[in-house]
C-alpha cells in the first residue's frame, strides 16, 4: 500500500513537472504577441484566446492613424507646435513606465491605457513625418531620448525583481 502512494506521489510530481515546462513554453512562445512573461498576462487582454499587450493594442493602432492622417496634411494642432505635441505627450507614458519598472507604483491597466493615448498620437505624428522624409528629427530625436530612457529602466526594473526572487 506504501508503494502504491509512493508511486501515486511520483506520478503527481511528474505531471506536475510536465505541465508546469509546458505552461513556461506555451508563454515562451507567446512572447512574438504579448512580449510579457506569465507573470506579467495582467498587461494583457484576451482576444479569440490569445494575449495581446494592451499598451501594444492601444499604441499601434492609433499611431498608425495619426501617421496617415500626417501624411495626409491633417494635424489636430499647428504646424509650428510640433515639436511640443510630439515631445512632450511622451513624458507621462515615461514616467508611468519608469514609475513601474522601479516598483514606485503598482501596474495599472487605467493609468497605462491614458498614458499610451496620449502619447500615440505623437508617435504617429513623428512617425508621418518619417515616412515623408527619412531620418526627421521630429520621429528619432522623441525615440533615441524615450526609448533610452525605458530601456534603461526595463533592466533596472529586471534586476530589482532578480533580486527579490
Amino acid at each position: 500500500m506504501a508503494q502504491a502512494a509512493d508511486l501515486d506521489a511520483r506520478f503527481s510530481a511528474k505531471v506536475a513537472e510536465i505541465n508546469e515546462r509546458a505552461a513556461e513554453e506555451a508563454g515562451r512562445k507567446a512572447m512574438w504577441r504579448t512580449h510579457h512573461h506569465p507573470e506579467q498576462y495582467d498587461r494583457c487582454v484576451t482576444i479569440g484566446g490569445t494575449r495581446l499587450c494592451r499598451r501594444c493594442l492601444t499604441l499601434y493602432p492609433v499611431a498608425a492613424l495619426f501617421a496617415a492622417l500626417t501624411l495626409a496634411g491633417w494635424s489636430l494642432w499647428p504646424e509650428s507646435l510640433d515639436l511640443w505635441f510630439i515631445w512632450l505627450p511622451c513624458i507621462p507614458a515615461t514616467l508611468d513606465f519608469v514609475a513601474e519598472q522601479l516598483e514606485l507604483v503598482d501596474y495599472s491597466a487605467r493609468r497605462q491605457f491614458l498614458s499610451t493615448l496620449l502619447f500615440a498620437p505623437a508617435l504617429g505624428r513623428g512617425i508621418g513625418f518619417e515616412l515623408d522624409d527619412s531620418f526627421s528629427w521630429e520621429l528619432w530625436g522623441p525615440v533615441l531620448c524615450f526609448c533610452t530612457i525605458w530601456f534603461f529602466a526595463g533592466i533596472a526594473g529586471f534586476r530589482l525583481r532578480s533580486r527579490v526572487v
